[in-house]
């Protein structure tokens, strides 16, 4: 008892009905609620300013909230005797170490909640050999480098040091990744997809170590107690697998598509997560992965795993694991390490561990022909220290196994790692150079007699008639057929690894409530394909992705699929009553689509169709019938537009009137453009001669208010689609001015933000296209406020040339 310290703690004075205020002449910090909430709010506001002003930096959120930790703590802040006292008092450090646990046992649920065990299996075996070669390597160069200096130490106490040091600094798990990767948006990322499906091989080895470390504690006092241990664990796994997960999907399946998950489940999951913490550390296991292994067995993504989620997710990750982070940050003391000789082994092991995963991770990754740049960009994110090392360091110092000089210099180390490593890794990487082809991918420069492919993205129902009724337009037949990937865009919500699903494919059972949620709209397309039969082929696929990584799994399917064209859904859409609905998130992904797509991209703009939300999707009957109009003022992009015209044409259903404004002999052109224009317009008109459908004029013009004038002319015409160019560098006439100052939506160009604004009042479907870039300097697209908002944006009264009538 000489060596032990005993901390009297005074809880008759709770402050809840207590008198402990100002007004009765009694501190209010007697109270523990009233010093807990004092500290919360002090880490709290700390580690946020950290992470404001470390963000530009790219330092991943738990560097600031360890770092306000070592503030407070005894290294700096908590040396002055006066702020201990005020605001960590040792009586008050159970309150802050009890409330901290409590938020990482949810916080383990959560992250089994989220994650996607057929990650692993659909990474295949790349992912596998990574894993655990960024175990193996470390681990052994570790363990030899230990081994051979703690020769002197007792051999139990060696053995179990350095079996402890060398699992820690050898494993990554799923937890450290995603946090990194989503802040970086770079989750649907190649290298993010395979990260992560490598730290789920470290998780399962992570998992079998503490079951195995479990069992061996248990047998220290009696070898049967070991044997105890074993059936107590496989009792509890066959519990959590046998009754909780079949649970789960009853309350799934009672659950009607689209509905919430009625509130007494949601309280009943949270209440087991409790219970079965409670028994899990009765049989001596670990609250971390015994929170762990419940979130796993539960379904992830809607209904139950994002209501659970949603109900507890803001709570934790924002005030319980940062408040846990700070708790581990204060258990440090540099003073500890400055004093002592012994930190250099200590960061001798660590570099080891840091050089062993990399080359672990390396040597695996160019094999398996990744990139250098890629694979080296791979091993420094696996490098990554986050949540999982915390803890097992803490639970290392608590269980006497490292000293406090030991944790100290580990939770420095693991600051200073994963505080260069992240960022670094994200500078090398650069996820669009892969969507960089040199073939011109274009509907001008595929075979007029050759199949068609075409990304159709939507993102709800009400995208969908509009999309069809576009693509039916397209002349198809046996020899020339047309491919339709369609892709449902799904908002990632309650799970932490994108999902891509092929719906022709075999799926699992935990991808059924994913399937049924775009089952109508799956099936307008595949009811479109049958009428074709033989011409048309349908690819159905279904995205569930962050808003913010989410073109990279468009650009990725287009890219894979070898496409001509992207077709986007424009953000507005009308609701009933008349209003506009703005998803400025779907925004951003179409402008960022526009910027790294592989192909040319169309934004189709529906300006008649109302969203009623009903689940109504209609083919189209009879005999088809489709009028369009071409805007054409020159240059890449209109160019495109007319090969896209010409497609349709063929079809025998529908009519074009094409309209070429031309600038004044005033008005100097570029003439190698001009060239291109004519020759290819030529080549149109002789195609064409001959077709009543088609009719071709030209239009002199002067300024952009003559522009606007013959524009008018076509607001009450009876079109069903309107195509025009995006850009229109080459035409002086449109791009003088300054007209893009007043647009609305810049990622439209001039023309196109004008006939989808409801001033100029058009009830025809509009196609903006744009055509691939030859290279990155080439691509020029005006930029968006990407911000998460879902209002209207204010913008300047456009000139007087915009809303002035001929």
């Amino acid at each position: 008892m000489a060596n032990e310290s005993v901390v009297c703690i005074a809880t008759g004075v709770t402050g809840l009905n207590g008198p402990a205020s100002l007004f009765v002449q009694r501190n209010p910090l007697d109270s523990p609620l009233s010093r807990l909430t004092l500290q919360v709010t002090l880490m709290f506001t700390l580690s946020r300013m950290l992470h404001f002003l470390l963000r530009p930096f790219k330092q991943p959120r738990i560097i600031s909230e360890i770092i306000s930790g070592i503030l407070v703590g005894p290294s700096v802040l908590s040396r002055m005797d006066w702020f201990k006292e005020f605001f960590f008092p040792d009586k008050e450090k159970p309150v802050v170490e009890v409330l901290s646990r409590f938020g990482i046992m949810f916080a383990a649920f959560l992250i089994g909640l989220k994650m996607d065990p057929g990650l692993l299996k659909r990474s295949g075996r790349k992912a596998v050999v990574i894993g655990l070669s960024s175990i193996i390597v470390p681990f052994v160069s570790i363990a030899l480098t230990s081994g051979v200096i703690l020769m002197a130490k007792d051999k139990e106490e060696k053995f179990l040091y350095v079996f402890s040091i060398c699992s820690v600094n050898s494993l990554t798990s799923f937890a450290n990744l995603v946090p990194s990767l989503a802040e970086l948006k770079l989750l649907n990322s190649e290298i993010g997809r395979v990260a992560m499906s490598a730290s789920m091989t470290n998780d399962i080895v992570a998992n079998v170590g503490m079951i195995i470390y479990t069992i061996r504690n248990a047998g220290k006092t009696n070898e049967l107690y070991s044997f105890y241990a074993l059936m107590a664990i496989t009792v509890y796994v066959f519990f959590i697998v046998g009754v909780i997960r079949p649970a789960a999907i009853w309350v799934i399946e009672r659950t009607p598509p689209g509905k919430p998950v009625d509130e007494g489940y949601i309280f009943l999951f949270l209440v087991i997560v409790l219970a079965t913490a409670f028994v899990g550390n009765m049989i001596g296991g670990n609250t971390f992965h015994i929170s762990l292994m419940l979130g796993l067995v539960i379904p992830d993504g809607p209904p139950l795993g994002a209501a659970l989620a949603e109900k507890i997710e803001a709570f934790i990750h924002g005030i319980l694991v940062p408040l846990y982070f700070s708790r581990s940050g204060m258990r440090t003391n540099i003073d500890s390490v400055t004093n002592s000789h012994d930190w250099r082994f200590l960061q001798l092991i660590n570099f080891m561990g840091w050089l062993g995963k990399v080359t672990g991770t390396l040597i695996p990754a160019l094999y398996y022909k990744f990139p250098f740049s890629d694979a080296l960009s791979l091993s420094l994110f696996v490098n990554s220290k986050g949540i999982v090392e915390i803890i097992n360091y803490n639970f290392m110092y608590i269980n006497g196994i490292i000293s406090q000089q030991a944790f100290t210099v580990m939770i420095l180390s693991a600051v200073v790692v994963t505080g260069l490593s992240t960022p670094m890794a994200a500078s090398i990487y650069k996820p669009f150079r892969r969507y960089t082809v040199y073939k011109r991918r274009t509907v001008q420069h595929s075979k007029p007699d050759s199949e068609l492919r075409v990304v159709t993205c939507v993102h709800d129902q009400a995208h969908v008639s509009t999309a069809i009724r576009l693509l039916e337009a397209m002349y198809v037949s046996e020899e020339t057929p047309l491919s339709i990937y369609a892709l449902h865009l799904v908002e990632l919500v309650g799970r932490a690894a994108p999902l891509l699903i092929p719906h022709k494919l075999s799926r699992s059972d935990s991808m059924a409530h994913h399937i049924s949620r775009s089952e109508h709209i799956i099936n307008a397309f595949l009811m479109h394909e049958k009428r074709y039969q033989g011409q048309v082929h349908v690819h159905p696929f279904t995205t569930i992705a962050p808003y913010v990584s989410m073109h990279d799994e468009v650009c990725h399917l287009a890219l894979e699929k070898r496409t001509s064209l992207v077709l986007l859904p424009f953000h507005k859409k009308r609701v009933l009553g008349g209003s506009i609905q703005v998803n400025s998130r779907l925004r951003a992904v179409n402008h960022k689509v526009l910027l790294h797509a592989p192909c040319s991209v169309g934004i189709v703009i529906d300006t008649v169709t109302v969203d009623t939300g009903a689940n109504t999707i209609c083919a189209t009957p009879g005999k088809f019938e489709y009028s369009i109009a071409l805007f054409y003022f020159g240059g890449e992009d209109d160019r495109e537009s007319l090969s896209i015209a010409g497609r349709m044409v063929a079809n025998p259903g529908v009519t074009l009137d094409v309209t070429r404004f031309l600038p004044s002999r005033s008005i100097r052109e570029n003439p190698m453009e001009r060239k291109l224009d004519n020759r290819l317009l030529e080549q149109f008109r002789r195609e064409t001669i001959g077709m009543e459908r088609v009719a071709y004029r030209e239009q002199l013009v002067q300024d952009m208010e003559e522009i606007v004038g013959v524009l008018r002319e076509y607001a009450d015409a009876d079109y069903d689609l309107v195509i025009v160019g995006m850009r229109h560098r080459v035409n002086s006439v449109v791009t003088e001015g300054g007209l893009m100052d007043w647009s609305d939506c810049p990622e439209l160009g001039v023309v196109g933000d004008f006939l989808a604004s409801p001033d100029f009042g058009g009830k025809f479907t509009i196609l903006v296209v744009k055509q691939q870039d030859q290279s990155d300097t080439e691509s020029f697209i005006p930029d968006v406020d990407e911000a998460m908002h879902e209002q209207e944006p204010l913008s300047s009264p456009p000139p007087a040339a915009l809303t002035s009538g001929a």
